[in-house]
């Protein structure tokens, strides 16, 4: 049995690369590469993840249908821009399973971000700060947002999930344009304050408080924090996997 992950390598958006459901399970030898490959090699079992990925399965040259295999989006966001997408319903005929990140996409099965399962959220450190703004390198300017100097900052260009996660739980409050800053600043149990820039901020399994590149600062008193998230999501991903393990199972 061939299993092969792929997703869209992003070295500079530490997001994209923590997604991977196989680094939080062991599915023995099954291989990663970049689903924009055209060199992917054949395989039983093809699982896709990234956030935005869902949107261009039909296209990337990495998304085979070779005879007899099947093929899973884990974690996609599939909340579209507009009500009818020719690009998603492709995408949904090239996959067997769609487990969307979006809680409350009816059309697919809940599976949230795998990075979920990563054992640093089991015993986040106590806070430095009363609060840090974890802000996404692309968006940020482009918002309007500013941050005063004095506040602790980092950005999702960091080098690992490590770092990232260590300066999520370095505040008691974390303010986020990033959808990965928001979703581990909620796992932690950290009080959170989004400030989106789309749609795709409004898939949380619990939702954090709102704010907008103008108010933002008189929002951070309503943070909310959201201490179940851990477990809910966590049980969302074992489940999930359950589905894909019982898949793979009926190909053998």
């Amino acid at each position: 049995m061939k299993l092969h992950f792929q997703h869209l390598r992003r070295t500079d958006n530490i997001g994209d690369n923590a997604c991977s459901p196989f680094d939080y399970f062991d599915w023995g030898d099954a291989t990663v590469s970049d689903v924009r490959d055209d060199d992917t090699p054949d395989y039983d079992v093809g699982i896709y993840g990234g956030g935005k990925i869902f949107g261009g399965l039909a296209n990337y040259a990495g998304v085979r249908r070779h005879k007899g295999a099947i093929n899973i989006a884990w974690g996609v966001g599939t909340v579209q821009s507009f009500p009818f997408s020719l690009r998603y319903m492709k995408a949904r005929r090239r996959m067997d399973i769609v487990g969307s990140r979006d809680y409350g996409d009816k059309r697919y099965i809940y599976a949230p971000c795998a990075s979920c399962m990563s054992p640093m959220f089991d015993a986040p450190p106590t806070p430095e700060h009363d609060v840090v703004f974890y802000a996404h390198a692309g968006k940020t300017t482009k918002m309007g947002i500013d941050i005063p100097a004095d506040m602790p900052t980092t950005d999702n260009h960091c080098a690992s999930l490590e770092d990232a996660l260590s300066f999520i739980a370095s505040g008691k409050t974390v303010i986020s344009n990033s959808y990965h800053g928001v979703y581990w600043g909620l796992l932690m149990g950290r009080r959170v304050l989004c400030l989106p820039f789309s749609n795709k901020f409004g898939g949380y399994r619990l939702p954090p408080h709102y704010g907008t590149a103008k108010n933002w600062q008189a929002e951070i008193k309503n943070a909310v924090a959201q201490p179940q998230m851990l477990g809910l999501v966590r049980a969302a991903t074992q489940d999930f996997k359950a589905i894909v393990d019982a898949k793979i199972a009926a190909l053998s």
